[in-house]
């Protein structure tokens, strides 16, 4: 989102400081999403509404992006970069959760930030052979918003019941 919204916005028009500018909004946005979602989630041990709230957000960003920019793209920048800036922290606060262990939840959340970071520097290349190949950014917000309807039915799964159940045997192994 970082490497494309810019340019998206000048595609359609806006100039370089709008652009830039909406930029800084998104940023604003994900900056303060990261304070307040998970202070938000600390209130309880059962962090599943938080996180589909988060999909949600992005997912309302990027489908506004995709098929009504002309709405306002500060709203859906908005909009996603508070899903955006929100979901980081939770996943690494939800990692975290799984295990009571303070190596094996070191280790849970080192793969789970390789595999987000891996994700995270693929992406904008993906979106960037997607722009050119459709010549244009809405496959590519589409594709995003796709991505958080996939996360909002895998947020339900993160059940704080089930952890002790499901990582016994990790407990066990290492």
């Amino acid at each position: 989102m970082l490497a494309w919204l810019a340019p998206y916005a000048v595609e359609l028009g806006y100039s370089q400081t709008q652009s830039g500018l909406v930029l800084g909004f998104l940023t604003s946005m994900e900056v303060i999403a990261g304070l307040v979602f998970p202070w938000l989630a600390s209130k309880s041990t059962d962090r599943r509404a938080i996180i589909a709230l988060l999909c949600l957000l992005q997912l309302i960003g990027f489908m506004g992006l995709a098929l009504a920019p002309q709405v306002s793209l500060f709203l859906w920048a908005g909009l996603a970069g508070l899903g955006i800036g929100g979901i980081f922290p939770l996943g690494l606060i939800v990692t975290m959760d799984h295990q009571h262990n303070p190596m094996l939840a070191g280790k849970l959340t080192a793969f789970v930030q390789g595999v987000g970071y891996t994700i995270a520097a693929i992406s904008p290349w993906i979106a960037g052979l997607i722009r050119d190949h459709f010549n244009s950014f809405n496959s590519a917000w589409l594709l995003l918003g796709g991505l958080s309807v996939i996360a909002w039915i895998l947020s339900w799964q993160f059940n704080p019941q089930g952890y002790v159940r499901q990582y016994q045997a990790t407990r066990c192994v290492s």
